[in-house]
């Protein structure tokens, strides 16, 4: 079962759920434009299933809704931030934000984040940077102790989901752009099969004692996500945790000395250093019309760009409205009544 929401409702409860937990207005507002919009571009392993998750931290003083962006050191090309414990979605704008002002002075602008709130979708902040006429690269990782994803051909864990994600501008199409955990599939997506009583494709997740299972609730039993792709996404992980771990100075998973945290590594580079902007973004367009141009596999109707499947799933749910399992509407149920909200 399922329930179908539209997004400006979806948008609205969950601003009024954060604002009753004692989140000001204005980050109230841009946490749940973040969550609503993973849900409207497909994404919702990072939608408002993680509501309660968040309204736990809260509890649990993880996040601070009040923390301060702070710059603990940095040049004119780099910086390193401290987000104040608050919320990812609002240090991680602010920090995309200071990149490109780097950027536009300096050519180039490389920030990193850390100590602040679970980061959220990555796909967002590229195309915030691309639809300025930056190009942006982000790097992510945290948060679990001791790691959730095995490196290829091990069945422990020691990295965490570590996505990777990057994003252009182009011309008479909206920005092109990449975002996916360089594990098999995001955490997000276990807890959404879990939600939905459904079974996970093979080659996600090994169970506690190593053997590979489509059960998604083995997760919650000492299971071990894969990296995609064998060790293709093996190596991109080791990067992003190193260079994470590293930059930040929060250091490993694996380390005993690690502290939950969500670190992110955000470049953007500006175009006009290279090319004119317009020059570049039409050589994109040429790229897109010579993919949809290529022959096409038996059966396929279009070749679609990295982020079309976003930005069509986006056209299709603001029409017809989200799709929320029946768990997670139920929850945002309960939460809306716990503090008095009508829905």
């Amino acid at each position: 079962m399922s329930v179908i929401v539209k997004a400006d409702q979806l948008r609205s409860l969950v601003q009024q759920i954060f604002e009753r937990a004692g989140v000001p207005t204005q980050t109230a507002q841009q946490v749940a434009f973040s969550l609503v919009e993973s849900n409207l571009v497909g994404h919702d392993s990072h939608g408002v299933l993680r509501v309660s998750f968040y309204l736990e931290m809260l509890r649990e003083g993880r996040v601070n809704p009040h923390g301060e962006f702070s710059i603990l050191h940095e040049s004119a090309t780099t910086a390193l931030i401290d987000g104040g414990r608050n919320f990812g979605q609002v240090v991680a704008r602010k920090a995309m934000d200071y990149a490109m002002q780097k950027a536009k002075q300096h050519d180039i602008g490389m920030v990193v984040i850390r100590n602040c709130g679970h980061t959220g979708r990555l796909g967002e902040y590229v195309v915030q940077a691309a639809e300025k006429g930056f190009i942006g690269m982000v790097f992510g990782s945290g948060s679990r102790p001791g790691g959730s994803v095995a490196p290829y051909l091990g069945t422990s864990p020691v990295f965490n989901t570590n996505p990777i994600a990057w994003g252009i501008p182009a011309a008479q199409h909206p920005p092109v752009f990449l975002d996916f955990a360089t594990s098999a599939c995001a955490w997000g997506k276990i807890q959404l099969a879990i939600d939905k009583g459904i079974p996970i494709p093979e080659g996600w997740l090994l169970d506690a004692d190593g053997n590979p299972t489509t059960d998604p609730t083995a997760h919650q039993r000492g299971g071990v996500l894969l990296p995609f792709d064998k060790h293709k996404g093996y190596c991109f992980s080791f990067l992003i945790e190193a260079l994470a771990g590293g930059l930040s100075g929060v250091g490993i998973a694996a380390s005993p000395k690690y502290q939950r945290d969500f670190v992110l590594v955000m470049t953007a580079i500006h175009i006009a250093a290279f090319q004119p902007l317009e020059q570049f973004c039409q050589t994109v367009d040429e790229l897109i019309a010579a993919v949809k141009a290529a022959r096409k596999a038996p059966g396929v109707k279009e070749i679609l760009v990295p982020g079309e499947p976003e930005w069509f799933t986006r056209e299709e749910r603001l029409r017809q409205g989200i799709e929320l399992p029946e768990v997670t509407w139920e929850q945002l149920e309960q939460i809306a009544q716990k503090y008095h909200i009508k829905i």
